[in-house]
């Protein structure tokens, strides 16, 4: 067990180094990641091959088959002038209106993801026909797709509040519970900040033009305008995808099936020919870079990776008596594994930790069990804990580096103000 913890601490980090190189696609990087998971017993053959199976994996491929036939019809063409029209042409004021657009479609489909993949064919054409770099705009609207996600208590996120309180009814600190609103008192002005900060600031951060090939970024060849049913069925079916994808959890169907619906439609109706369609589900490897991704976090998780950071984050909080410390740790633990292993597993390794070590200090688990939550779900640094991250690289041409260095500053803000905010909130002591 040792040893595969070692191979695969190995593979991640060779893999991580392939990313910032510009030689190799980032979609063979992450493959042969994946077979190197596999060869060395770090990772099993039928784990390795569930990510093309993931529901995120079925969902990125087909929205990139309904974007393209919504890039088929006048209406996104209609919406840019539209935009352009209101803003009178000011970038800044256009960022701004996608960014609270993204903020809201995250709270209500409760999906980072979907919120990204239902914004990203409106804006990329926003970009091209306004001229704006792809690259300045992207990566705010990912972070704030991810960050802010279920911050509100709509549909799935509502119940927060209730699985935390199992966790602490389970884990010993039964005298303590969250109530409804207290998730997202703790993530609110967060949420406020991250949208600021990518409205205003991120774009002064980000790269004026792509620093590797936008993987769908060849020019295609001139299409004919669509005829009248055509164009209906191109923006329709966008449509229709679009409250599926927002109304699934409440309807309890999986948002796979709407965005598959979706592909199947533009074929039958001959907006996009199976060739085409073929073509688009790719978009340049996203979706196979995704797969392999997925294959190293599910060996972090199986070797034991999180359970080792847990053990060690519990050990560095000793018997400290500082909330403020205690906080810090349990915001920056979750935040740093979670941009390498999924969100959801990096969060129900640290709330059990998190808890057990408030009782053994005898502090609050409050404030330290929010933070824990609200770092969990700020993995916008590696493609390796979202799909979101996969389709914002690929789409606005960003190299690893290009991610780490507009992550920096907002990483420092959530850091500072998730800490000072929530154990003044919810003190330990």
């Amino acid at each position: 067990m040792d040893m595969q913890f070692t191979i695969c601490i190995a593979i991640f980090i060779l893999m991580i180094l392939g990313y910032m190189q510009s030689k190799v696609s980032k979609t063979v990087v992450a493959l042969t990641a994946m077979v190197a998971l596999v060869l060395t017993g770090c990772l099993d053959e039928k784990t390795a091959l569930s990510g093309f199976s993931n529901s995120n994996t079925i969902v990125m491929a087909t929205m990139f088959i309904v974007s393209e036939g919504l890039s088929r019809t006048q209406a996104v063409h209609k919406v840019s002038a539209m935009v352009s029209k209101i803003s009178h042409g000011s970038f800044t004021k256009i960022l701004l209106g996608y960014v609270v657009i993204t903020m809201l479609l995250s709270q209500i489909s409760g999906s980072s993801s979907a919120a990204f993949a239902i914004m990203f064919p409106i804006v990329c054409a926003m970009c091209d026909n306004m001229g704006f770099s792809r690259s300045k705009v992207l990566f705010a609207l990912g972070m704030v797709s991810i960050n802010t996600c279920a911050t509100l208590p709509i549909g799935g996120s509502a119940a927060t509040f209730s699985q935390y309180n199992g966790f602490l009814e389970s884990y010993g600190a039964v005298g303590y519970q969250l109530g409804f609103w207290d998730p997202m008192i703790a993530r609110l002005p967060s949420l406020v900040i991250i949208c600021l900060y990518a409205a205003f600031l991120a774009p002064k951060f980000s790269p004026e033009l792509p620093n590797v090939d936008i993987q769908d970024g060849k020019k295609k060849k001139e299409q004919k305008v669509l005829d009248p049913f055509r164009e209906f069925m191109g923006y329709g079916t966008f449509i229709f995808v679009i409250i599926g994808l927002l109304v699934a959890d409440t309807l309890g169907v999986p948002s796979w099936i709407f965005t598959l619906i979706g592909a199947l439609l533009l074929c039958a109706t001959n907006v996009l020919s199976a060739k085409e369609a073929y073509a688009a589900a790719s978009l340049g490897g996203i979706v196979m870079m995704y797969v392999g991704v997925l294959a190293m976090g599910n060996a972090l998780t199986a070797t034991g990776a999180g359970e080792a950071v847990g053990e060690a984050v519990a050990k560095l909080v000793g018997n400290t008596t500082n909330g403020y410390i205690i906080g810090l740790v349990f915001f920056v633990a979750p935040f740093i594994l979670t941009q390498f292993m999924n969100n959801r597993a990096v969060s129900t390794i640290f709330a059990p930790i998190s808890i057990l070590t408030c009782n053994a200090i005898g502090c609050n688990p409050i404030g330290p069990l929010m933070l824990t939550l609200a770092g969990s779900l700020a993995s916008f640094m590696t493609p390796m804990a979202t799909a979101t991250v996969n389709m914002v690289m690929g789409l606005a041409g960003y190299s690893q580096k290009d991610l780490i260095k507009m992550s920096i500053v907002p990483s420092i803000i959530l850091i500072v103000f998730n800490v000072l905010w929530v154990m003044t909130i919810y003190p330990a002591f």
